[in-house]
Parts: structure tokens; sequence; C-alpha cells
């Protein structure tokens, strides 16, 4: 079987890839080595994958999608979610990266949550289980 074959993949169209690589990396993705295809990186969070591209270095499979990814702004309806283990470190490490803040940490019953842009406008909201 290939590797990868039966994880969940999520691929995010980015401006800057080693930037976003650098971030997700930071909040507990592992990257996956790949040198075959340069515009391509891939991260895993457990058993699932996300491989970010570049918005302008990797090709589309169609004119329409490409045009619409290249003249609106990425990230706008995307939210993933993201454990971790400690809140406060996520919200200094989006304060330390200047990145934008769309919900201070709170309760929100079942956890506390936190949520922030990354680089191109996708949100995470990270969630510290209560133990």
């Amino acid at each position: 079987m290939i590797m990868g074959a039966r994880q969940l993949k999520v691929g995010l169209r980015v401006d800057d890839l080693d930037r976003s690589v650098a971030l997700y990396r930071q909040i507990g993705f592992k990257e996956l080595p790949n040198g075959q295809q340069p515009e391509l990186r891939y991260l895993t969070f457990g058993h699932t994958w996300l491989i970010l591209s570049g918005r302008s270095s990797h090709g589309y499979h169609n004119a329409d999608r490409e045009q619409t990814a290249k003249q609106w702004p990425l990230g706008v309806g995307v939210v993933l979610a993201v454990p971790t283990l400690d809140i406060n470190a996520v919200r200094e490490l989006w304060q330390r990266e200047a990145l934008p803040v769309t919900l201070e940490p709170e309760d929100a019953g079942f956890a506390v949550i936190f949520y922030g842009l990354d680089p191109d406008g996708y949100e995470l909201m990270f969630e510290q289980f209560h133990q």
C-alpha cells in the first residue's frame, strides 16, 4: 500500500510555503520528507495529513478553480481544529508571530479554546480539553 493512502488529507494553498511550514511545525505538525516535489510540503498531525502547496507554484486541475484561487483571499470559511496541551503557549506563539486572533482563550465547557488566523487567513481553533 502507498504511504498515506488511507489517511485523511487536507490540502491548503499558501503564499509563503516556508513560513506556513514553520508555523505548523511549531504547533505540533511533523513534516514528511518530500524531495521530489519542492512545491508541496507534507505534514502530519496524528493520522491526518496536511498538504501545503504554493498558491502560484503548484499546478491546478481546473482553469476556473485556478482563477478563483488566485483572485480571492485564501482561507475564507476554512477552520482546522487542533488539539493542544498548552493553550497559553499557542496564544503566545500567535502574539510572537503577530498573527490575527479571532477569539481569545475561553472555557467552552468541554475544553478551553482559542481561535487565530494563520498567515493565509485559514482559521485554526485550538482545543485544550479538560482533564
